[in-house]
């Protein structure tokens, strides 16, 4: 089981969503929540050089943070007394303060925006912790079109015969047998490949996975689309309550310029978006 949730909160509307998700996700999974806020120290240039803030405002934004963390533990409680919270402010990168609160066995969630500003319309927080993290992380919409994470029925994950994609699909697996939810492995294929050779190639990554992918307690359905893999899963995420992806872990910088997979549909679904990157080796 998970050991912990890891959630970034900043007061914004977007971190609500992703602290409510964060809740539930530790309810079902029996973990508990590290709720994590950063706070700003601005830097103003002089003709002197370097003007730093006053102690009394750096005082002040730690005393702004620790309230959030409260808040957020009282949130939880509220939808699960039985969950045990803690909290963690800095005022290091949100990114990698989150990214490096986590250890084997955690897993991370935060808001598709926040405070934080915005990359390629994904939030710029988001984006770092799903760069540098090495656990899942769960990126939550800003204005889902319904209430999420009270429960989970259906998944989608993305299915290409990578590495990536295979850890992505025995995540995906293991969710959706401990929620009691559908789960459909996506094959996006365009030319040269065709629909038959894709079928094959989905059978193939879902035999290497083992007999769980298509035995025991989860119904596994699989689809094959003549679409980009970005598009295909954003569509077929429509319906669901979570997509899932593997992450080849380009870099961020790379991402932002290039835009992978796994960043584009965590910016265009309209559902949480579980990245999952391949272990340290």
């Amino acid at each position: 089981m998970t050991s912990r949730i890891i959630v970034g909160v900043d007061g914004s509307e977007p971190s609500q969503q992703a602290l409510r998700w964060a809740a539930h996700e530790a309810g079902r999974r029996n973990a508990s929540v590290l709720a994590v806020s950063c706070f700003g120290v601005p830097v103003m240039g002089s003709p002197e050089g370097a003007v730093y803030a006053s102690q009394d405002y750096v005082e002040g934004a730690e005393t702004a943070a620790k309230a959030i963390v409260a808040d957020a533990a009282q949130q939880v409680a509220a939808i699960d007394p039985k969950i045990t919270v803690e909290g963690i402010t800095s005022m290091e990168p949100a990114a990698v303060v989150i990214s490096d609160a986590a250890r084997d066995g955690d897993e991370i969630v935060v808001g598709a925006s926040g405070h934080g500003g915005f990359l390629n319309g994904l939030g710029s927080v988001a984006t770092g912790v799903a760069h540098r993290s090495h656990v899942p992380v769960v990126v939550v919409p800003a204005n889902p079109p319904v209430a999420i994470g009270t429960t989970i029925r259906a998944i989608i994950v993305g299915v290409d015969g990578s590495s990536e994609s295979i850890a992505a699909l025995a995540w995906a697996h293991d969710t959706a047998q401990l929620c009691g939810a559908q789960l459909t492995a996506v094959y996006a294929w365009t030319e040269p490949n065709n629909e038959t050779d894709s079928a094959a190639e989905l059978g193939s990554a879902l035999a290497s996975f083992g007999s769980g992918a298509s035995g025991g307690s989860v119904d596994v359905r699989s689809l094959v689309v003549e679409q980009p893999a970005d598009e295909a899963l954003v569509d077929a995420a429509k319906d669901a309550d979570l997509v899932v992806v593997g992450s080849h872990g380009r870099g961020a910088l790379r991402s932002a310029l290039l835009g992978s997979v796994s960043h584009k549909v965590a910016h265009g679904a309209t559902c949480p978006v579980a990245i999952i990157r391949l272990p340290k080796s």
